[in-house]
């Protein structure tokens, strides 16, 4: 008996040291939270010295200040980094940074008073990074048209990869492809959808090393181009690790 409670002792030992599962970010009262950093940049510049709050649904926001190159890393509080996972409203502004009236917020509204920016976190690793122009007036928003398909790697469904459209003037949607190589766009200023018009298309996905694993023809040399029309819009990849194929598809 003695030796059998040993063995079962030792079986467990060994099974605890090799169990490599990440372990869950969690807040204090056992909510799932994601990490959650990215990038700001306003009319194509790193904006500095802004405030990122993400607002979920039924408690407290999530902040963060960002760098001199516009980066951001999300806090749940001051102990615990990341915000909880699900749907989140998002605000950026200088909430008075420049100006000595708070109110006199130099970002335009709708990144802030009346934000449309939204997004999701997901738990584990998140790069959310918001691309903002400072528009005129709400009629000047970039008419956009909504874009979902499928990434196939060499025939199989390309997961986790990074889906990028962008337009001959440097506008930018994005998105990364689930499990089953499924994306739907969504424009930098997270609203769906991708601008109208002639898009090249990017995709690209890095290893643990931080070495891209597809071919420059699909990313850094894209070959890739789509046009974006009003409405839905379905737009299927099937990229392969040979030679590109003549049409770009």
């Amino acid at each position: 008996m003695f030796l059998r409670c040993t063995c079962l002792v030792l079986i467990g030992l060994i099974a605890g040291c090799s169990d490599n599962t990440p372990k869950r970010l969690l807040s204090e009262d056992g909510r799932a939270l994601g990490h959650v950093v990215g990038w700001v940049t306003l009319d194509g510049t790193p904006l500095s010295g802004a405030q990122v709050d993400f607002h979920p649904k039924g408690t407290k926001r999530c902040q963060s200040g960002t760098d001199a190159n516009g980066f951001y890393e999300l806090r749940f509080n001051r102990r615990i980094k990341g915000a909880p996972v699900g749907e989140h409203l998002v605000k950026i502004g200088l909430f008075g940074t420049i100006a000595l009236d708070p109110a006199a917020e130099p970002l335009p509204a709708i990144y802030n008073a009346e934000s449309i920016l939204k997004t999701r976190v997901r738990e584990g690793e998140n790069i959310i990074s918001f691309h903002l122009t400072t528009p005129k007036g709400t009629g000047q928003l970039t008419e956009l048209g909504k874009v979902a398909g499928t990434v196939l790697l060499d025939g199989k469904p390309l997961p986790d990869a990074r889906v990028e459209f962008v337009t001959s003037d440097d506008k930018l949607a994005e998105a990364i492809t689930d499990i089953q190589g499924r994306y739907r766009m969504s424009f930098s200023e997270k609203r769906d959808g991708v601008p109208l018009g002639d898009n090249q298309v990017r995709v690209s996905k890095r290893d643990k090393n931080g070495q891209e694993m597809i071919r420059p023809a699909f990313n850094s040399k894209s070959i890739l181009q789509r046009a974006v029309l009003e409405g839905e819009n379905e737009f299927n990849f099937s990229l392969t690790s040979g030679s590109p194929p003549a049409d770009g598809s």
